[in-house]
């Protein structure tokens, strides 16, 4: 990963290989940033996306191992269980131009990720909801 900071933000350039919550995840802390906003395009090889199913209380998962587009992917960065928990969504494009996404769990860098990291001046924590299951942020 290649980084630069412009206006009290990091422009970030994820490189071929380079698994994107990961690398996020070690940048932030290397940075000392406890809750940052995500936003990126670019292109992954493999991307781990679905959704939650709150009957259930579980998420579903499907796995795309092709390189596709990333059309839109943005999220957070807060602190979970004592680490850093990135919480993102994506929308991916495939080579027929077809749409699909969701809640990202993992990618793999394609091509290249740009992002933009704005660092936030809070801690918030994320606490574990007994109602969804899930743990959202303590605000």
């Amino acid at each position: 990963m290649k980084w630069k900071s412009v206006d009290e933000k990091y422009i970030l350039k994820i490189e071929k290989g380079e698994f994107v919550h990961q690398t996020l995840v070690q940048f932030c802390k290397d940075q000392n940033i406890k809750n940052a906003s995500i936003a990126g395009i670019g292109a992954v090889e493999y991307v781990k996306c679905g959704y939650y199913d709150l009957a259930n209380k579980t998420y579903l998962f499907k796995e795309c191992h092709d390189i596709v587009e990333v059309a839109s992917y943005q999220g957070n960065i807060m602190i979970k269980e004592d680490d850093l928990f990135v919480h993102a969504h994506g929308t991916f494009s495939d080579a027929d131009n077809q749409v699909f996404g969701g809640h990202v769990d993992e990618m793999t860098v394609g091509v290249v990720m740009e992002i933009i990291l704005t660092p936030l001046s809070s801690t918030i924590e994320r606490t574990y909801d007994e109602t969804t299951g899930l743990y959202l942020m303590d605000i």
